[in-house]
């Protein structure tokens, strides 16, 4: 039992300090915002400032920033996803659901909701670009661990 609390102590260790230097949420070049959907995109909004990470993806150059406006900004989306696929609230830990369901909103809702819905979707394309290395790797030491 010992043995499994070390390899676990060791593998969260692992995971914070490949998280701490995630390439992928540095911004290393510009992005052409043109090729992208999305109001935010086109936005002179600094807070939705993007640039290009080391693979050439679309990134938020302050995830943060970029993640507190789009409360804001789609407010009512958001409320609405959560309601209609019975979701807990928004957070950096379940944005994933929202970015899923965000374009699936019914007619129910009227277009706005709808198109709020569908601009969080494509903000969480693009929020996701400085964290996919570290899902991949995560699954990779689940694998490793249930193995």
């Amino acid at each position: 039992m010992k043995k499994y609390y070390i390899l676990a102590i060791t593998l969260c260790a692992m995971f914070l300090l490949i998280a701490c230097a995630n390439p992928n949420s540095e911004v290393v070049g510009e992005y052409d915002t043109s090729k992208l959907g999305g109001d935010f995109a086109k936005s002179s909004n600094e807070a939705y400032a993007i640039g290009s990470n080391k693979d050439k993806m679309p990134v938020f150059k302050d995830t943060d920033k970029a993640f507190k406006q789009a409360l804001i900004d789609y407010e009512e989306g958001f409320k609405a996803i959560q309601k209609e696929f019975n979701l807990k609230p928004v957070s950096k830990k379940n944005w994933e659901a929202y970015k899923t369901y965000g374009w699936q909103l019914s007619a129910d809702n009227d277009e706005e909701i709808r198109r709020q819905g569908r601009e969080i979707t494509q903000f969480f394309d693009i929020y996701e670009n400085s964290f996919k290395q570290l899902s991949v790797l995560h699954i990779k030491s689940i694998n490793k661990f249930n193995s």
